[in-house]
């Protein structure tokens, strides 16, 4: 019985040791990313909301309230290394690279460059969406819906 209990314990310092020794941090967690780019029209003309945006809709409305009509134009994803590059092509011909940098504490440090219009790199909460937006589209503007999530 004895020896039970001084195994349970012995294991049980083993495993705080080899958590220790690998550190439980979100990279160990969770070596890749998976990104969503999400492509949005957004105009004045009409009052609409795509039935593929209702997951963001309310979002949409308060931070581009001056806009009236969101359409979906595409979704792609991506699964990333740490490290490593995606290209995304944009509905207005443009590119989107993406570059997963690592972590910063629990947050991810994303590289986001469109073209050469934008070269950025910036840091995102895991599961969060954030919006990059002000390229002209048609008659209104393009809006970028991009969803990071470890994977």
């Amino acid at each position: 019985m004895k020896t039970n209990k001084v195994l349970i314990q012995l294991l049980l310092l083993l495993g705080l040791a080899f958590v220790g020794l690998t550190g439980f941090t979100p990279e160990a967690a969770a070596a890749d990313i998976s990104v969503t780019v999400r492509s949005i029209a957004a105009s004045k003309d009409g009052k609409s909301v795509d039935p593929k945006l209702r997951d963001i809709q309310s979002t949409l409305n308060v931070t581009f309230a001056g806009y009236t009509s969101f359409t979906q134009l595409g979704s792609q994803s991506v699964t990333m290394a740490k490290g490593k590059s995606s290209t995304v092509a944009l509905p207005n011909r443009d590119e989107l690279t993406l570059t997963f940098n690592g972590y910063a504490g629990s947050l991810v440090k994303l590289g986001l460059g469109i073209s050469k219009k934008l070269n950025t790199t910036l840091r995102v909460s895991p599961g969060s969406t954030f919006f990059q937006a002000g390229m002209r589209y048609k008659s209104g503007i393009m809006i970028l819906a991009i969803t990071v999530k470890p994977q």
